[in-house]
This record gives structure tokens, sequence and C-alpha cells, in this order.
């Protein structure tokens, strides 16, 4: 084997292991550890990793305890970011040279360089958009299939339905036979999408399993289990693989499809673009390299957009406005989406908001807010749920609020709740202790009761965090 090829293998997997220490790996038994060197055996099955620990004889233990124990996890993902065939047993090797040559010092400059030395925040901040790799497996599947359709969450928002149709319209580009599959309401802010009007409604998605025509993949987009697709779920349920793409997690319901879950992502359709340029490099498959368009870029910035509310909420992250530079770039109008996503309402929508706004009500000096929706306001304005997607920013907004309670009746009586807070606050915990999921400042859950007794409780709950 070429000697310089083995040394910059052993090059990269140093690289990378570096970096998902300072980052993804969470055990608290793995203190402050420099990889040294790797070096991979001839047939490159085993690479025996050689680290140093800052510390004494115990730190030095819990440190490789906790190394071992995360091997399993650290081969997965090197052979997802760096594609390889087969991934090579790691071996955590303690380097004695370190305690006879390099001092203290020297570990310490190592260490604050590599970022050991800033909080989790400050690590999030210096990801870098290219640092979100595809899985392999997720490209193999969108490789190997034929007939793919992609599926949304039901009453898609612009991140959903936007994340979509650009995936969909990349996988043509790249030889495949895809859809986008949207649903018979449309959705708020979404409607108007490029490519929204081609996509498969729930009769069209009929006929076709009808036929004998259904795909070989089904790919969620912003939709973990599809649990969440709503009306088409007994459609898609027996129809071929299915993978998903989403950036968070919801507790309620089956566990998630395999795919792609990365909550550093501010949207859905952030991680659909990096599955994009991964498809356009033609590199998977032998599949064509194609450009991506105008169209995609303008359905993946909506998303961008509406989900992190105009670059106001807190998951806005500097990747967040590369991905938005390059989505710009490529032809996304910034102006027209904003105002064809957030700021365009229709004179139904403003009758509901009418609704809406008579149910707000102020806890704790107006620093918590409640407010709801019912099936009878929606009935009485001729709106869907999706009509109130940017309800809860518009809560929000509100000058004092800090934490925001949004109960929506769904039409088996049971409310979904969308919690949101500022940096500073926590509704992750409210969220999953009732089986819901999504990050620390905007999760969700599914309760059933009375609305009043329910916004009590929940207001119970996050009013510690006030201070």
């Amino acid at each position: 084997m070429d000697p310089y090829k083995l040394q910059r293998q052993n090059a990269a997997i140093r690289k990378v292991l570096g970096e998902l220490l300072a980052v993804e790996v969470k055990d608290p038994r793995v203190g402050f550890v420099t990889i040294n060197g790797v070096e991979l055996n001839r047939d490159q099955t085993v690479a025996e990793v050689f680290v140093s620990v800052l510390g004494g004889e115990k730190e030095r233990a819990d440190s490789l305890a906790g190394l071992k124990k995360a091997r399993g996890f650290l081969q997965g993902r090197l052979s997802d970011l760096l594609r390889l065939r087969a991934t090579p047993d790691l071996r955590f090797v303690y380097d004695e040279s370190l305690d006879q040559g390099l001092g203290v010092e020297t570990i310490l400059d190592e260490l604050s360089a590599r970022g050991e030395f800033v909080d989790e925040a400050e690590r999030r901040r210096r990801r870098t958009l290219d640092s979100l790799e595809p899985p392999r497996d997720l490209l193999a599947a969108l490789a190997a299939a034929t007939r793919v359709w992609v599926v949304p969450h039901v009453n898609p928002d612009p991140d959903a339905m936007g994340s979509a149709l650009a995936l969909a319209e990349a996988l043509r580009a790249a030889g495949k036979d895809a859809e986008a599959l949207r649903y018979a309401e449309a959705p708020a802010g979404s409607g108007a999408l490029p490519g929204y009007d081609e996509a498969l409604a729930p009769d069209a998605v009929a006929a076709a399993l009808a036929d004998g025509e259904g795909p070989d993949l089904v790919v969620t987009v912003d939709c973990h289990h599809l649990e969440r697709a709503g009306d088409l779920e007994p459609l898609l349920a027996g129809v071929g693989a299915a993978w998903s793409i989403d950036h968070h997690l919801d507790g309620n319901g089956p566990a998630p499809l395999p795919g792609w879950l990365e909550p550093l992502a501010s949207s859905a359709s952030l991680l659909v673009l990096r599955v994009i340029e991964s498809l356009a490099a033609g590199e998977e498959g032998g599949a064509p390299a194609f450009a991506v368009s105008a169209t995609m870029a303008t359905n993946l910035y909506a998303g961008l957009y509406t989900d992190t509310g105009g670059f106001r909420f807190p998951n806005t992250l500097p990747l967040s406005f590369e991905a938005a530079g390059r989505l710009v770039a490529g032809g996304a109008d910034a102006a027209d989406v904003a105002e064809r996503t957030l700021h365009q309402r229709t004179p139904a929508s403003l009758a509901l908001l009418a609704r809406v706004l008579d149910t707000f009500a102020y806890h704790h000096e107006g620093r918590i807010l409640s407010l709801r929706v019912t099936r009878a306001m929606l009935a009485a304005t001729g709106t869907t749920m999706a009509d109130t997607e940017q309800f809860t920013g518009l809560a929000s907004a509100v000058s004092g609020v800090r934490f925001v309670v949004f109960l929506k009746e769904r039409e088996d009586g049971a409310w979904r709740v969308s919690l949101r807070t500022d940096a500073a606050g926590d509704v992750h915990g409210a969220a999953s202790s009732r089986d819901g999921g999504g990050h620390r400042q905007a999760a969700g859950c599914t309760v059933t009761g009375d609305p009043e007794t329910l916004v009590a409780q929940f207001v119970a709950e996050l009013a510690p965090q006030l201070g």
C-alpha cells in the first residue's frame, strides 16, 4: 500500500476524532484528552489511537474507560464523516511519551487551540455548515432508489414543505423518479412555494398505489416517524423503505425512522441542503452531477428563514447565516421569501388571529403568556391549523414575555401544546415529562384535559425559572 496514502488516512482519522471528542462525546468521564497520533495497520482493520490525558492516574483511567465506552459511537461517526468502506476497529492507547517529553504548558496550549476550554454554546457557534455531514447510509439509500416519494409532516410549515419540494427536485436532477407529497389543505405560507402545485395530493397518492406505481423509498422531512404524516400515514405504512431527515425529536409516538436526526440544525431545510449538495456532486452510485437550482434554493431558504423566525430565534447560529448566504447566491430572493412566508396574511387568517388574541392571558406579571385556538374558531373563520403557524412567534415578540404556552385543539379533543422561551429558559423538560420533545427554547407535547387546568399546570411548572 502507498505509505503516503496511509499517512493521509491516519491524519484524517486523527483530525475527525479530535473534532468528535470536542463536540459530540458527552461522557463526563472523558476529560481533557488529546489525540497525539493514529496508526492504521496494513489492511486498515485496526487503528491504534494514541492519546494523552491532562491530570493524574484517576483522570487517565476515567478517560480511557469513557473512550472505550464511546468506541462504537466514534466508529460509526467516523464511517459517516470519512465515508469509509470498512471502518477500522479503534483501540485507544495511552501515549506515555508525553509524560517523558512534553510539559503541562504544551498540553494546555494544545487543548486551548482545540477549543476544550470553551462551553457548549461556544462550540456550537464555532461549527460550520460543512461540518454537518449526511450519513453515508442515507446517501446510499437515495443512490440505490429508483422511485422516491418525499413526505413533509401534516399541516406542513415552509420548512417541511420547502424541504420536500427541494429534495424531490434534486433527486429528479440526479436521475430519479421523485415526487414531493402534499396534503388536501394548502398550508399557510407554503402554497406559493415553487413546485407546490405539482406535488402529489392524497388522491393522486392513492391512485398511484392502486396502479402499482408506488415508490421503493419514502423519505420524510421534518417528520421523523410516519405518525406525523396525518392522513397519508395509512397509505404509506407498507410502502417500500422509509428514511427521515429531521432536526428535532418528538417523544410522542414510535421510535424515529432511520436517517439523519441532527438537533444542531436550526431547520430541516439546512440538513436537506447538505444532502442536496452531496447529491449534486455526483459522488454516490455514479449519479450525474447537477447544479443547485434557483427553485431548490428558494424552497430551502423559505424553510430556513421561517424556522429561525426571520433569524430572530435562539436556534440561529453562524452556520445558519452561512447556509442563507449560499442559498441567496444560488438564486433565492430573500425579500420575496420573507414577504410570502412571514408577512403575508389572508383575510381569513386575520379573522382567526383576532379570535386567538382574545385568548391571550398573562401570568406572573406578563412574563408567561398563554393562548389557544379551538376547532370552533377554525370552523367559524374557514381556516386550518396551518394558519396558526406564526402565532407562537407573535406571542414571543410581546415585550416582557419569557415563556409562551400555546394550546391547539385537535380533532380528537386532545391539545397540541407548543412551548417557547428565550435563550435563558428551558421548555424541553416540561414537554418531555409529558412524552413530548424538541429543544430547550422550542418544544411541544400532546395532552388531554380542561384547557384552563392545563395552562395552570404549565405556568406552575415554568414559573420557577423566572427567578
